[in-house]
């Protein structure tokens, strides 16, 4: 499954790779992108990229919040 190949690269060593996975988490409405990008923090400062893959998992737990 795709989802499970995206969490399995969570704890990979490269940030940006560990934010791609949260952002395809994201995107397939899979709880674990929520947990992931609290462990990540905040975007790094000026970095619009890293806050446009965290956008979409905050985007995720608001549409899962309102339900």
């Amino acid at each position: 499954m795709l989802a499970d190949a995206m969490a399995a690269v969570l704890g990979d060593a490269d940030r940006m790779v560990q934010l791609a996975a949260v952002y395809g988490l994201a995107l397939h409405n899979d709880e674990r992108c929520v947990e992931a990008a609290r462990l990540l923090g905040p975007p790094q400062r000026g970095s619009l990229e890293e806050e446009g893959y965290l956008d979409a998992a905050w985007r995720y737990e608001w549409r899962r919040d309102r339900l």
